[in-house]
């Protein structure tokens, strides 16, 4: 393994959050085995302090020294493993019977202690409880603790063992995640890399997995979509804006050319002058709309959003283009209730809805009838009687400078359906275009 993947690893966020869950796994089963370990031990304290009392309470029955001589000789006897060995001293502590043959001092009557001490198999610890007879004489009772650390000791090899088992795994487990993380993120940052090499069409490949590194390639690819789409409009825009600039700027050339002529008349200049001036005014109304389809951000044009009527916003649009209307033969009919509330930029709206019933004017024949449609969510509807739109242009006539074959000889620039479409998002609106039967119906309602 080289050095820069074990920098990697080094830095890798998978593998320092699975050994830091590994040490806490650890710390937690270490102090959870000790606390069964410390459990246990003391059970086989109680247990034992228990068979000490008891046959301490036998004991005081026995009222004279043979008595208990016998007694600790019989039990001895049958104690053939020398597990739990009685002894007997008289007053002073002299040793009369049993084992073992000291006894042990400083220890108050009748509590257990732990003491070692030399029996028939050897020294080895004891827990104890001592008693004072009625004749005086000292009775000692004992269990071999040799089970018990023996159970302990053996505990205590499953917890190193169990820790060290747990240990392997954990480090084996960080190691698999470390390596299955990085080769996604290597394999991610591959597709990256060839995106940022000029193949805008590569995506990121989510896994089977469906975890938040596959979330956040989805959204990156949701985001490499609509760069995508911005960077081909934008293209799109250049090439029209190439081709829809070429006649404008050949008729302007063509007019300052008969202006500039030797035995040009005034009268010929003064009307070269102005077609020039109707012409350059057209491409800036073409690069005005083109900068306020720019403009159109929705964090930046969003904070001066107000509640406003929105029925009022589209009764004052279509009032302004009421008398283009009449000039035309077009009638406006009107189907919206009072009043309609939504938040929004007053402004923005009445220049989208303004664009919708400008278009319908256009295309809509002499005679013919604009239904404007308002509805509560906010759903708004321009429906004309004209020549309507193509199936498959309808997608295409929101785009920047697209326009139909058909309405290529009217005027304008291709823009107009493409700010309105700018507006409705920052609205969070959608602009779908749909089939009248006859005519076109341009619909604004919530994405």
């Amino acid at each position: 393994m080289s050095f820069a993947a074990l920098e990697r690893w080094r830095r890798s966020s998978s593998v320092r959050v699975a050994i830091l869950f590994l040490l806490l796994f650890g710390a937690a089963a270490t102090s959870l085995l000790g606390f069964v370990h410390d459990r246990a031990i003391a059970h086989f304290n109680a247990q034992t302090d228990e068979w000490l009392a008891r046959e301490i309470v036998r004991m005081k029955t026995q009222t004279d020294r043979a008595g208990a001589i016998e007694r600790v000789a019989r039990h001895n006897r049958s104690d053939v493993h020398h597990l739990r060995p009685f002894g007997l001293f008289d007053p002073s502590g002299r040793w009369l019977a049993g084992a073992p043959r000291a006894l042990p001092v400083g220890h108050p009557d009748e509590l257990p202690f732990d003491l070692t001490s030399v029996t028939p198999r050897g020294e080895v610890d004891l827990r104890a409880m001592t008693l004072r007879l009625a004749t005086g004489d000292r009775f000692l009772v004992a269990q071999d603790l040799q089970e018990s650390r023996a159970f302990a000791a053996e505990m205590v090899s499953a917890i190193v063992w169990g820790g060290l088992t747990l240990l392997v795994l954990g480090l084996s487990g960080s190691v698999l995640l470390a390596v299955s993380q990085e080769r996604r993120i290597r394999q991610l940052t591959q597709s990256l890399h060839a995106i940022m090499a000029g193949r805008l069409d590569a995506r990121l490949a989510p896994s089977k997995r469906r975890d938040e590194l596959d979330a956040l390639a989805c959204e990156v690819n949701r985001m490499l979509d609509e760069v995508q789409r911005l960077m081909l409009e934008v293209k799109a825009a250049g090439d029209n804006i190439a081709h829809d600039m070429r006649t404008p700027l050949t008729r302007l050339l063509a007019r300052l050319r008969q202006a500039d002529a030797d035995n040009a008349s005034p009268v010929v200049m003064a009307a070269a002058i102005g077609d020039a001036v109707e012409e350059v005014t057209g491409m800036i109304a073409m690069f005005n709309a083109l900068l306020r389809i720019s403009e159109m951000n929705e964090g930046a044009r969003r904070e001066g959003f107000r509640m406003l009527d929105l029925a009022q916003v589209v009764t004052d649009a279509t009032d302004f283009h009421e008398v283009a209307a009449i000039e035309r033969g077009v009638r406006i009919r009107r189907e919206m209730p009072a009043t309609v509330a939504f938040e929004g930029d007053a402004d923005l709206l009445f220049e989208a809805v303004g664009n919708l019933v400008d278009n319908a004017i256009k295309y809509t024949p002499a005679g013919g009838e604009i239904v404007i449609g308002l509805a509560a969510g906010p759903v708004l509807t321009v429906a004309d009687n004209g020549p309507g739109i193509p199936p498959g242009e309808r997608d295409k006539v929101c785009a920047r400078f697209h326009r139909v074959e058909a309405s290529r000889s009217q005027p304008g620039n291709g823009l107009g359906l493409a700010l309105v479409s700018a507006i409705a998002q920052v609205h969070r609106l959608e602009l779908r275009i749909g089939d009248g039967a006859p005519g076109c119906v341009a619909t604004l309602a919530a994405a």
